[in-house]
């Protein structure tokens, strides 16, 4: 067989396999392998890039050139799109931080065996259901959260579903001990990137890699000992912690130059340009490393 044809097949199922990973990744809960698809697309744009310019002869220099020729136009393209969403999230109406209301909607949990299951693992470690909170994005669109406490009220755990562009939702975990410092640490495996600050007694580990609830928990608690912290009762509402926290976020992110000032966001925009600097780094710090830069 020609070598020009091996290529193209070995070519095809690289194409294939770059499809099929993200899709096991939703259906095993194992968001390492976006990741892998992710680096997967990158080589393969880069491999029919020097493909390309080789069967045509419109460039004569080694392959490996072509190869990482190829590796940095992606990574321009890449980049020129990162930075056309993070201008248009700054200038949309969609709200950075949006307030959080009570759902009496009944679509608390997305009718799905993978959140069933969840919900009774919950159930069965004796963490009782403490809320169910909606916060809309744009019309037609909500975040939901479902909110959990352990019987001895020292640990909460939020389930925050996203809505997904093709319908149904995906879910991702944060779980908070506060101590009676006046510390709060915190765990989660939030994918989607921030890139602003967070307030100092705010103890944060993010693991957009684990996508166990079990796990993530388990890792929390390890956090927690060797904390030295002393856990107390969460004894404020869901509702108001929650709103708080966004109140707190908002407040800080613009006090640090993240955001830009609410009278001159009309002009400027939500977000500054140290703060589309930060949210593209984790952009790609997400994409390709599964980190982020808290």
């Amino acid at each position: 067989m020609p070598t020009e044809i091996k290529i193209e097949y070995l070519l095809l199922g690289l194409a294939v396999f770059s499809i099929l990973l993200p899709l096991l990744a939703g259906r095993m809960s194992l968001p390492i392998l976006h990741v892998f698809s992710r680096w997967l697309r990158w080589f393969l744009f880069a491999a029919l890039f020097a493909f390309f310019l080789e069967v045509f002869a419109l460039s004569f220099r080694p392959a490996w050139v072509h190869l990482v020729t190829g590796l940095a136009v992606w990574f321009v393209i890449e980049t020129g799109y990162n930075w056309l969403a993070i201008k248009a999230l700054s200038r949309s109406e969609l709200p950075l931080f949006p307030a959080f209301r009570e759902n009496t909607d009944g679509d608390e949990w997305p009718a799905d065996e993978r959140f069933i299951q969840i919900k009774d693992w919950l159930k069965s470690k004796g963490f009782k259901r403490a809320e169910a909170l909606k916060a809309e994005l744009f019309e037609d669109a909500f975040l939901r959260a479902s909110i959990y406490e352990s019987e001895d009220h020292l640990t909460r755990i939020q389930i925050l579903f996203l809505p997904k562009r093709n319908g149904g939702s995906s879910a991702c975990y944060t779980v908070q001990t506060f101590g009676e410092d006046g510390r709060r640490i915190i765990t989660d495996n939030q994918f989607l990137p921030y890139g602003g600050y967070y307030p100092e007694n705010w103890e944060l580990s993010r693991r957009p890699l684990i996508g166990s609830l079990k796990r993530l928990l388990a890792l929390h608690q390890k956090r927690v000992a060797r904390s030295g912290i002393e856990p107390t009762a969460i004894d404020s509402s869901p509702l108001e912690d929650i709103n708080e926290q966004q109140r707190i976020l908002e407040r800080l992110n613009t006090q640090t130059g993240f955001l830009v000032p609410r009278p001159q966001q009309e002009e400027e925009g939500k977000i500054s340009s140290n703060g589309r600097y930060r949210l593209w780094k984790e952009m790609w710090l997400l994409a390709y490393f599964g980190k982020s830069v808290v």
